[in-house]
């Protein structure tokens, strides 16, 4: 069965896009359903790990989809206009960006799926001159993921847009507030333990917990 998440990073993409460029595409699952959505878009999946790859290489066989063993966009071409990058951290995020910073003269949507530093992330395509085109989050076995999609332009965004997501911020649909809750949660458990309520930590802790109530009401 086909995740949930990947299902909705395909819902983001623009069916406007001349190609798709997959970054991490494990077993090629997006790039299936990309197919069987539209039979002439140009799709290239590349992975680094060799067992994912050759699962991703045999599923992918005879639906006219490239893939390549990489770790990046370095065989990226103006055949593709939108970048996947999904199920990795923000590190890895900006390092495979930042090697060809170049060839996003190609590219007029990004979609991501970071699974740390969503914050970070929004920050640093923003400043690449990207605006946030769509937003949702979702759980999914006990896990919260937020899919981004930036397209080409700007906009200009306060810290708690960065934050919390501009789009996300003005829906605040149930997992959103769910996502905050069990947040403050933790945040209850760790201040618990601390005895100088003076401390950096502390007082950091109880302003963030503050700005979330605020948020999700």
């Amino acid at each position: 069965m086909i995740a949930k998440r990947i299902k909705e990073i395909a819902n983001v993409i623009d069916p406007n896009n001349k190609g798709v460029f997959d970054v991490g595409s494990d077993h090629g699952y997006l790039l299936i359903i990309l197919r069987n959505k539209n039979s002439s878009i140009k799709l290239k999946g590349v992975e680094n790990k060799i067992g994912p790859f050759n699962h991703l290489k045999k599923n992918v066989s005879s639906l006219n989809i490239n893939v390549a063993l990489s770790d990046g966009i370095d065989d990226l071409t103006d055949e593709y206009s939108c970048i996947v990058l999904a199920g990795m951290g923000y590190k890895n995020i900006v390092e495979i960006i930042s090697k060809h910073l170049d060839k996003l003269k190609y590219i007029n949507q990004i979609v991501i799926d970071s699974h740390t530093n969503i914050d970070l992330c929004r920050k640093f395509f923003i400043g690449l001159d990207f605006y946030i085109d769509n937003e949702l989050i979702l759980k999914e076995k006990n896990i919260y993921y937020e899919i981004i999609s930036f397209k080409k332009g700007y906009k200009q965004y306060n810290d708690k847009e960065i934050h919390y997501g501009p789009i996300l911020l003005k829906e605040k649909n149930d997992v959103f507030k769910e996502k905050y809750i069990e947040r403050n949660r933790k945040i209850n458990e760790i201040i618990s333990k601390i005895n100088d309520k003076t401390s950096e930590k502390y007082v950091s802790l109880i302003e963030e917990k503050r700005i979330n109530e605020e948020v999700i009401l």
